[in-house]
């Protein structure tokens, strides 16, 4: 897939430029993958002390959980692009201010919400078919809430040091906040090391002490005198209602793109939770969608390095080099994600045996030794689909926030919305329950709606008009 129709196309790819995106792309794809570690830590532990009742209610309050996350994530990206619009221009007395609203309007915006969603969450679990599972997933999400504020500027912080090239920081803080996040949720969970046992209240209450911990971090990084001398940041005397306004009109498409998207995919762990197996579905899917997280979120770390790149080469009046170096970030995520693909449908099994075990103890961790079987099964062909449908996904992950990053904000947003819910949710409700082909079905009718989106971001990455966008 060649990045345009320029002429000068055929000339060779600078070095400098595949060195810049791949140092770039590579620590914050491992910061990503730590994410992915915590979720592994967190479901297994909870999987282990709760058995499958735990693992499907962290599936689907966590599911939940992420809908909130990567919906404000449109913050992180907003903030990113215009902060390395201004980075590539030179302009660095603009880049303190952009940040220090994307931060104010963190806290405007995730405190209210925290708030309401906590009253809103009996009503939000209701249509859970077990009520242990029901009971389980509250206990998490409301302990999980009071961080939430605090994740949403955590990742605002997150899209101003990618944006001026610094990855590397995120990297560190997210390990740290791993390592606090896995030991806390062993402890409060199991009620090690005298702390009190909270079973899955615990996990949920060591995310938002994390979160806290992560946020602090990084205002203790962005206090340094070269931050605050360079970039003016955290003096909030910067703050206006056009700056706010800037970032929420480029943030709109994003988070009504990410919140629906997102939501979809709670609808369409809803779906498999109504397949009438007693759960099997359901813990299959949380298992499968697990493990396939060691793609997803590292790819959206080369997509991060895309659209970072793509906006400081297009401030630079490079548009040519903002092309390549998105290019060249989707062939890095994507060998990635098709050589872990086939992993996932050559090496299912020993990924399945992390979350679940036969039965061997006192108490088995599945209820009986055939739902074990039942669940391992599902959970072999479903992550054979996201084996196969990686290689799509490198594009819609990488090739959309590359678009994102030049501000193509709308037409990604149409796209991904339009195809998830005219397409995705309708094909996954008829294949999973009334064709009765549960959680293989609906993740059947995601790929071809992967496959889909791919072939229309492949189309607007050739054309030229993306790189004229004004931001």
């Amino acid at each position: 897939m060649p990045p345009g129709n320029d002429h000068d196309m055929t000339l060779p790819v600078p070095m400098t430029l595949v060195k810049r995106a791949l140092g770039m792309a590579l620590p914050v794809a491992a910061a990503y993958l730590v994410i992915v570690a915590g979720l592994f830590v967190e479901t297994i532990i909870v999987g282990r002390r709760l058995h499958g009742s735990g693992v499907a209610a962290i599936g689907l309050a966590g599911t939940l959980s992420l809908v909130l996350v990567l919906s404000f994530h449109a913050l992180e990206i907003a903030a990113q692009a215009i902060i390395s619009r201004r980075f590539g221009e030179g302009n660095f007395k603009a880049i303190g201010p952009c940040l220090d609203t994307g931060v104010a309007l963190s806290f405007v915006i995730g405190v209210p919400l925290s708030i309401a969603l906590f009253f809103m969450s009996p009503w939000i679990f209701s249509s859970t078919d077990s009520a242990e599972v029901r009971r389980l997933a509250l206990d998490y999400f409301c302990y999980r809430l009071p961080g939430m504020p605090f994740v949403i500027a955590l990742l605002t912080v997150i899209g101003f040091f990618n944006a001026i090239s610094r990855p590397k920081v995120p990297a560190f803080v997210y390990a740290t906040v791993l390592i606090i996040n896995g030991v806390l949720c062993h402890a409060l969970v199991n009620g090690a090391w005298g702390l009190p046992e909270m079973g899955i209240k615990g996990a949920g209450l060591a995310q938002t002490i994390a979160a806290v911990t992560g946020f602090a971090m990084f205002v203790m990084l962005l206090m340094q005198k070269e931050m605050r001398r360079k970039f003016h940041v955290l003096e909030f005397r910067g703050v206006t209602r056009t700056l706010a306004k800037s970032l929420l009109k480029l943030a709109a498409p994003v988070f009504v793109q990410q919140f629906l998207g997102n939501f979809g995919m709670y609808l369409f762990v809803v779906i498999n939770s109504c397949v009438p197996d007693g759960g099997v579905s359901l813990s299959a899917s949380t298992i499968a969608r697990q493990i396939g997280y060691l793609t997803y979120l590292p790819s959206l770390g080369f997509g991060i390095a895309a659209a970072t790149l793509v906006g400081q080469r297009l401030g630079a009046r490079q548009p040519r080099r903002a092309a390549l170096a998105g290019f060249i970030c989707w062939q890095a995520g994507a060998i990635f994600m098709v050589t872990t693909g086939l992993c996932f449908i050559f090496f299912w099994e020993p990924l399945v045996k992390l979350f679940i075990a036969s039965g061997s103890h006192d108490v088995p961790r599945m209820t009986a030794a055939d739902d074990y079987a039942r669940v391992s099964r599902i959970a072999h062909w479903l992550l054979i689909i996201i084996g196969i449908h990686q290689i799509f996904e490198s594009v819609n992950t990488i090739i959309g926030k590359a678009l994102q990053g030049a501000g193509a904000t709308m037409f990604v947003m149409t796209v991904s919305v339009a195809a998830q819910w005219l397409l995705f949710l309708p094909l996954a409700w008829y294949l999973a329950l009334k064709l009765e082909l549960g959680a293989i079905g609906s993740q059947f009718a995601m790929a071809i709606q992967l496959a889909v989106v791919a072939m229309i971001f492949i189309f607007k990455f050739r054309s030229s008009g993306w790189r004229h966008k004004r931001v």
